[in-house]
């Protein structure tokens, strides 16, 4: 919540100070010359830059008025989605409540409803609990971990710290992308205001750090750690770095269909199916060709 409310606000703020800054240009000569300098640190080949900035420079209002308009969008969408969430989350919470009170109660009865025998209900339960337990801590704590070592960095750069954590922390839920969505425009814009140093040295702990180390080796070292807890409790052994895989495309293929809420249905959906196909396998394991 905290993330949306301040990206709409900052959203808000720069629709403002763009329009500002094309109003500020007394000529179009003097806007070329301005964008001339800004788009050479991008890699965009000479001719359409040229044609790009003779646009622009001749049509400087409309411009400003249409990039006013579409932060304005972002930020009706940005307003929308955080609604959307918060209703969502107070709904989960009401509901935690009594799942939390009557989840005893609500398990006997499964059971007595369900048609396998009791001992494939207790295996059905412990497994999906245990590796929902897994997936959805193991992607939370990378996402914190993610989250705590930029805003380290960061803090000791001068930089809103905590601003750019949460937002790693956030984007740590996008499957392959991740955190790059983050660290790539804060490096270049480090870059572009003359910090080369420091935007190596981001894009080096966001590659490396964030993106590889804790991403490639801490997770499965998290996984395996929750599955040997789990396991301990009676949840059966788990095959944890089989469901790498499964972690990433449940949360992707969550966040297409439910939203951001898909980020932590996505993989209970996921440890769901895997504790039905195991268990068909204890029912039908004698019958299945395993040539």
């Amino acid at each position: 919540m905290y993330l949306l409310v301040a990206t709409t606000i900052k959203a808000g703020t720069l629709a403002r100070e763009i329009q500002g800054w094309f109003a500020a240009f007394a000529t179009a000569d003097d806007l070329s010359g301005e964008l001339r300098s800004i788009l050479s640190t991008l890699p965009i080949p000479e001719y359409p830059r040229e044609e790009l900035i003779a646009w622009v420079g001749e049509h400087r209002a409309q411009v400003g008025q249409s990039i006013g308009m579409v932060l304005l969008f972002v930020f009706k969408g940005i307003t929308n989605n955080g609604l959307a969430f918060f209703s969502s989350l107070l709904l989960v919470v009401f509901a935690l409540f009594f799942f939390y009170r009557d989840g005893p109660v609500l398990t006997r009865h499964l059971k007595v409803l369900s048609p396998l025998n009791n001992d494939y209900d207790d295996i059905l339960f412990g497994r999906f609990s245990a590796l929902a337990t897994v997936l959805t801590i193991s992607t939370l704590g990378v996402a914190l971990l993610q989250g705590l070592s930029f805003s380290l960095v960061t803090a000791f750069m001068g930089l809103p710290w905590f601003y750019l954590g949460v937002a790693i922390a956030a984007s740590s839920f996008i499957p392959v992308v991740g955190g790059l969505v983050v660290w790539a425009p804060t490096a270049y814009v480090l870059h572009w205001q003359g910090h080369h140093g420091q935007a190596l040295f981001l894009v080096l702990w966001g590659g490396l750090v964030t993106g590889f180390l804790i991403d490639n080796v801490m997770r499965p070292i998290l996984m395996r750690w929750l599955a040997s807890q789990q396991r301990e409790q009676g949840g059966g052994e788990l095959h944890v770095l089989n469901y790498t895989l499964f972690t990433v495309l449940s949360t992707f293929g969550g966040l297409i269909q439910f939203g951001i809420l898909g980020l932590f249905f996505g993989p209970i959906i996921a440890a769901m199916a895997i504790s039905v196909f195991e268990v068909y396998e204890a029912i039908h394991g004698e019958s299945l060709d395993r040539s």
